[in-house]
């Protein structure tokens, strides 16, 4: 009789709930476990053995102020030498026009050179012919007076011509000390009233444009050697 009121003894884990249960947790479990070992194969664990060392000799980074102090150092050092730069650009300009304005003054200045050159001849030939020419006189003929007034007048209008263009004679006469500058010696005489190395002749007289020389006169310098082997 007790038997039949003996309250039944369940098992959970036999009934059909305890079931589903357990393959709901076996199924979230094993979800969970391959998420973590996808997670583990994907990102490596860091092996702190293979980690780089810190440099111990890298320099620290500079400060701002460090920085805009070496930038300006810098800017400083690129305007100095642009300044050198422009300074030796003006120096040359300057230098070049300088030399420009000597080309063209020395132009207009000599430009006839070579023409007037070949004036010396014939101012050469008018002065040989009036120093070796009889000086008018009462005596001589109206016609010669006239070739000789002629002459002269020729000469002096040559001269102004000269002077205009800055042309002018050499003074040097006899008894003046011998000037390589303007002197050339072509011959040595011998000369009692001259001192050793002046002047004894004059063979052709010389001109000068502006501060130029046009020709040099052509002269005999006096040497006293020369008296004495003549003597012996």
């Amino acid at each position: 009789m007790l038997s039949i009121f003996k309250t039944p003894t369940f098992q959970l884990s036999q009934t059909p709930f305890s079931l589903a249960f357990g393959s709901f947790k076996r199924n979230f479990m094993n979800k969970t476990q391959k998420t973590t070992d996808g997670n583990s194969n994907n990102k490596p664990e860091k092996d702190l053995n293979t980690q780089p060392e810190k440099d111990l000799n890298t320099k620290p980074e500079k400060d701002e102020k460090t920085v805009l102090q070496e930038r300006v150092t810098e800017l400083e050092k690129e305007l100095k030498e642009s300044k050198d730069s422009l300074l030796r650009s003006l120096a040359e300009q300057q230098n070049q026009s300088k030399r420009l304005r000597k080309q063209m003054k020395d132009t207009r200045n000599f430009a006839v050179t070579d023409f007037s050159k070949s004036l010396l001849e014939i101012v050469d030939n008018l002065q040989r012919a009036l120093e070796n020419s009889a000086k008018p006189s009462d005596e001589l003929s109206k016609e010669y007076k006239s070739l000789h007034e002629g002459v002269v007048l020729t000469e002096k209008i040559l001269h102004k011509v000269f002077a205009k263009y800055g042309i002018v004679q050499i003074d040097c006469k006899q008894g003046d000390k011998f000037d390589y500058k303007v002197h050339n010696a072509v011959v040595t005489i011998a000369n009692s009233k001259f001192n050793d190395g002046e002047l004894g002749l004059i063979i052709q007289r010389g001109y000068k444009i502006k501060e130029r020389i046009l020709r040099a006169a052509r002269v005999g310098v006096v040497k006293k050697e020369a008296e004495e082997e003549k003597k012996n």
